[in-house]
């Protein structure tokens, strides 16, 4: 890459992604996240947000709601906002600790908090890198998709990728 692709490129990263990220010492809660993101859907004609990750988010809920109805309520909010602005949201959550994890990839109903990460998604995709040097290779990524609510847009199933280290490129 030549100097003036590097600059050109950085131009393009800088004029498309728009980075909302909280400074502060405090955790964003999911109000802060969509206002901010509401904001800039407004402003630039934002059409993707992604939210990661879950788990660094201010959770704070009444003392007589359950961490499921918190996370309901928390979805809901996030398609709503979705679907009012036209805009596309990735929501990232990691697994909960798994207490006889056999090496393989989660499934959506494993995600820490709620089993309505799995009900409430439109799309479900669970990525997983081996990390077992007897389940395969090292540098194999998974990805598979575990849900798909509008078929017209895609199917259940997977995929694998290499990664090669040494030349920080993506092998088929």
């Amino acid at each position: 890459m030549s100097v003036v692709e590097l600059e050109e490129g950085k131009e393009w990263l800088n004029d498309t992604f728009h980075l909302i990220r909280c400074e502060d010492d405090c955790l964003p809660s999911i109000k802060w996240v969509l206002t901010l993101a509401k904001a800039v859907v407004l402003r630039h004609g934002v059409r993707g947000l992604v939210i990661d990750p879950y788990n660094e988010l201010d959770h704070q809920r009444p003392a007589n709601q359950t961490e499921t109805e918190y996370v309901s309520q928390m979805l809901t909010r996030i398609k709503r906002f979705a679907q009012h602005h036209s805009c596309h949201v990735w929501f990232v959550a990691h697994p909960r600790q798994l207490q006889h994890w056999g090496g393989g990839p989660p499934n959506l109903y494993d995600i820490s908090g709620s089993a309505h990460f799995m009900n409430k998604c439109d799309n479900g995709i669970v990525i997983h890198r081996n990390r077992d040097e007897k389940a395969g290779p090292l540098d194999r990524v998974q990805v598979c998709v575990r849900k798909v609510r509008n078929k017209v847009i895609g199917n259940i199933g997977e995929a694998f990728l290499s990664y090669n280290r040494y030349a920080d490129i993506s092998v088929p």
